[in-house]
């Protein structure tokens, strides 16, 4: 592991993810780094996509590492502006909550801000894994979840939720499931081919999905495995049940649920709407790989 001396820190700030005391949390953040004489220069994103032209134009050489402060879509975009620029290779990324849902700063295990901001400046600098996804040749990045079926849409639902806070995953999926209508699922997982009807699938890199779902309870960050969840066929009580156990983890046990753990996927359906990392953004057909220790991060895993 490695271990870094934390002298100035490139803060970006997304004034959209979660509630709305940023500036305040900013401030607390402002204060500490001024008392402890490290440097600072703050970048406030404007629109979708601000963050990862940032990262990709600007000159970082400077920073010791970049920290997001925001919930899981702002880290997406951080990501991807790390990978698309070749950064990740040299500077670590931060993670400092402040989303709604923050699922993977839950697997990092701190929610508060000030105590991942000490976390960051302990300078310990763990690699990581994260996906890459290829779709029709263009290519993304994604450190959390991706998600098909009722994963995705019970995400667009729950973005028409916002004003409700982070319990608007958990009434979306209730909702989601009254809803729910089995779709065809074409996908290669390794080498295992599936062609027939599903209600839901998530590949992960976490445990954490959603507000303190387990999804995935065996994930881990950096063992270089992508943990998938599949639900091919289940009645909507089955799935009511299904979804009480997700917070325990305890869903993988159910013979209606299929839990693997692989390193590569590919969906094969045309034009079915995608969750990636808590962001309504995608579509399939896509091709998905794990990049094993691919990025950097704060944290002493």
């Amino acid at each position: 592991m490695e271990r870094l001396k934390i002298k100035k820190l490139c803060l970006i700030l997304n004034p959209k993810a979660g509630s709305q005391d940023h500036e305040a949390v900013l401030k607390l953040i402002h204060t500490e780094l001024d008392r402890l004489q490290i440097k600072h220069l703050t970048y406030r994103s404007e629109y979708k996509g601000a963050i990862s032209n940032f990262i990709q134009n600007e000159n970082l050489e400077d920073f010791e590492g970049i920290c997001v402060i925001g919930g899981d879509g702002t880290i997406n975009e951080a990501v991807n502006g790390l990978m698309k620029s070749g950064k990740s290779k040299s500077i670590a990324l931060g993670i400092i909550p402040r989303g709604s849902g923050n699922a993977f700063a839950e697997d990092l295990g701190e929610l508060n801000p000030l105590g991942a901001l000490k976390t960051i400046l302990k300078g310990h600098i763990t690699p990581i894994d994260l996906f890459k996804i290829d779709h029709k040749g263009e290519v993304s990045f994604a450190i959390n979840i991706i998600g098909w079926g009722m994963a995705a849409e019970v995400n667009i639902l729950a973005e028409k939720l916002r004003w409700l806070g982070g319990i608007r995953y958990s009434i979306a999926s209730l909702l989601g499931v009254l809803r729910m209508k089995k779709k065809r699922l074409e996908f290669v997982l390794d080498d295992t081919n599936f062609n027939g009807e599903g209600l839901f699938f998530l590949a992960l890199n976490t445990i954490h999905t959603g507000k303190g779902m387990q999804m995935a309870p065996h994930a881990i960050l950096n063992d270089g495995l992508i943990d998938i969840v599949l639900v091919k066929s289940a009645s909507k009580l089955r799935v009511i049940k299904i979804f009480t156990q997700l917070f325990s983890g305890k869903h993988i046990n159910d013979p209606h649920v299929e839990y693997k753990q692989i390193r590569h996927f590919t969906l094969n359906t045309e034009g079915d709407p995608l969750n990636i990392d808590g962001e309504n953004i995608g579509k399939t057909p896509i091709q998905a790989e794990l990049i094993h220790k691919g990025i950097k991060i704060f944290a002493n895993l």
